[in-house]
């Protein structure tokens, strides 16, 4: 099986969806409520596009956020994700959920046409081919309108953050680290998004860090638990994927992999860790 159809497998997992649903509220706890940062009128109807959407857990808050619009106007909402298995099948009338592959090209009917795009933790899975995913993304923003993407910074501070203080952790970001080299894609991605977006000649490029707070970390008993759970899953997904790697490739010794659960929920619990994002959003010019 090849580095592509091997993560399609582990990026359409059921405890990979569970995990991102999972840390969606980690983050929305991380930035005060906020899902959209760029500066979208929602008191006008509005195009949104959700790309990477999984189970739309993203796009249905959002909307379950937003004021009615007067005069029976509503927002027109659209989720895509490449595996149809997690996509809601009895959505709200004014949400439409459809299979779309970020390494793919767009319908020509979605071409220069939303107010707002926006992905969350996915460039991952275009691999060496970030600029172009990002800019068929930026194809389907509509003049003067917003693309907002959110990537993991891996940049870590060093005093909660190491080999020494999480050793658990640090081996689940080898772990990760071994597999975005085997995808091909940037480690430091969320550190490439406003270079992707400039390129693409979009304007007011703006950013902002989100550090997600996983396990004792985070104040809040549910969200730590949810941490806690989540990065649980993530060792097992990763893992069940890394273990695939040819032997000179392999981030971590066989055994880790048997051990590196366990050990990582105890020190999340009685320690916890951090998780930085970075936010990107910018404009397309009229």
């Amino acid at each position: 099986m090849n580095a592509s159809k091997q993560s399609v497998y582990w990026m359409e997992s059921e405890s990979e969806r569970k995990r991102m649903a999972s840390n969606h509220y980690i983050a929305k706890d991380a930035t005060n409520g906020a899902l959209v940062f760029a500066p979208i009128d929602f008191s006008r109807p509005v195009k949104v596009l959700d790309s990477g959407t999984a189970d739309g857990t993203w796009l249905l808050d959002l909307r379950a956020n937003l004021s009615a619009l007067p005069d029976g106007a509503s927002h027109v909402f659209i989720g895509t994700d490449m595996n149809p298995a997690p996509l809601p099948t009895d959505p709200p009338p004014d949400v439409t959920f459809q299979v779309q592959d970020i390494n793919k090209p767009w319908p020509e009917g979605l071409t220069d046409s939303f107010d707002l795009v926006h992905q969350r933790l996915s460039l991952l899975g275009a691999g060496p081919n970030a600029q172009l995913a990002v800019h068929r993304l930026c194809g389907l923003v509509r003049p003067g309108g917003w693309i907002q993407l959110i990537e993991a910074t891996m940049v870590f501070p060093e005093d909660v953050v190491s080999a020494e203080a999480t050793p658990a952790f640090w081996d689940l970001l080898r772990l990760m680290r071994g597999v975005a080299e085997h995808m091909g894609a940037a480690w430091l991605i969320g550190d490439t998004l406003r270079e992707h977006l400039e390129a693409e000649g979009f304007v007011d490029v703006q950013e902002r860090e989100i550090v997600l707070k996983m396990g004792r970390t985070n104040p809040d008993e549910a969200l730590a638990r949810n941490g806690v759970v989540s990065c649980g899953m993530a060792v097992e997904g990763l893992a069940a994927f890394a273990k695939g790697f040819p032997a000179e490739k392999q981030p971590l010794e066989m055994e880790r992999y048997g051990t590196l659960k366990a050990d990582l929920v105890r020190e999340l619990s009685e320690k916890g860790a951090v998780f930085p994002l970075k936010a990107v959003w910018a404009r397309r010019p009229e």
